[in-house]
């Protein structure tokens, strides 16, 4: 198992947001670790900030169904999600 990991650098948005003390980040198990681990291809890892402390889950790749699905309602409300963008989620 490699001993460190390298991401690809990804652009972020700074916003000043004192009322919010969580973030989260979706991040792409590389192909090799999630071999090493016995996770199936394309599994992701929600990482969480919550008041100083770190937590993971480990989140499996969606079947072929579900992204379908969340393509199409994407899709269909991009502005909706485009607005939500602009104010933060």
């Amino acid at each position: 198992m490699p001993e460190v990991l390298e991401f690809e650098e990804i652009q972020t948005e700074r916003r000043n947001l004192k009322h919010c003390k969580i973030a989260s980040w979706l991040v792409d198990i590389p192909l090799e670790v999630a071999e090493e681990l016995g996770l199936p291809e394309n599994s992701q890892i929600a990482l969480t900030v919550k008041d100083g402390e770190v937590s993971g889950d480990v989140l499996p790749p969606m079947s072929p169904d579900i992204d379908a699905i969340a393509k199409r309602i994407l899709e269909k409300r991009r502005e909706v999600f485009a607005e939500l963008k602009r104010l933060g989620d």
